[in-house]
């Protein structure tokens, strides 16, 4: 199963490295224009982009170099509905993309941690192909994420919701796959979850029932149980 794994990867890195620098440079580009100068048409590209490389994920990884894999048709599904909710995002035009200065710095290192996927890599002595890229799935949720902290005065829940649950799925992967450059993402999902949480908690407080401080406590013993289980892993 461990072997099956990365020989997918690998022929996946292989054949597509120049489609996975084409992706990276678009999501470069767009990212930047999005920080310093942001326009109407620089959202929806991001969303188009969104939907793309969902469906990459889906029918390219999944479906084409993981087919072998167990249930690579399942998560072909999976990203399918990534795709969807960003679909729903530009037809509702509900994501702003719009800075949010109070967790500006967080959303800055994790537009930049799925780069420390190949450094993993590199440093576990792994080499080209047989290594993470930031254009596998679990690096793509990340950019996904740190784009969602980053931009985050409306964001997509649909998305985030859909992000957690796949960081949770990684966790599971680290040991039995040998492929502990998928902690980074377990362990961003974790506080981006409290924070994300925290604020949805603060915009309805005075309705909230239970109330504001018990439902507090239940996100800091979700995410502890969350972290536990990644130290496990």
């Amino acid at each position: 199963m461990k072997e099956i794994f990365w020989n997918s990867i690998a022929e996946y890195n292989a054949a597509t490295w120049p489609w996975q620098l084409a992706f990276m440079s678009v999501a470069t580009v767009l990212t930047l224009i999005l920080w310093f100068r942001p326009r109407t048409w620089a959202k929806v590209a991001m969303k188009i982009y969104m939907v793309t490389v969902s469906l990459w994920m889906a029918f390219v990884y999944y479906m084409t170099f993981a087919a072998s894999r167990e249930y690579s048709n399942v998560m072909a599904i999976f990203w399918c509905l990534m795709a969807a909710s960003w679909i729903y995002d530009l037809v509702t035009r509900f994501s702003t993309f719009q800075k949010s200065g109070k967790y500006r710095p967080w959303g800055i290192i994790m537009l930049i941690l799925p780069l420390a996927y190949p450094a993993v890599s590199l440093l576990r002595g792994c080499e080209f192909p047989f290594m993470t890229t930031p254009m596998l799935p679990s690096a793509v949720a990340l950019y996904m994420l740190g784009m969602l902290m980053a931009f985050n005065r409306k964001i997509n829940f649909f998305a985030f919701i859909l992000i957690l649950h796949w960081a949770v799925t990684a966790i599971s992967k680290i040991r039995i796959f040998g492929i502990p450059e998928d902690a980074i993402l377990a362990a961003a999902c974790i506080p981006s979850m409290v924070i994300f949480y925290l604020q949805m908690l603060d915009t309805c407080r005075r309705d909230l029932k239970p109330s504001y401080g018990p439902v507090k406590i239940l996100i800091f013993a979700v995410a502890a149980v969350l972290a536990g289980c990644m130290a496990i892993a």
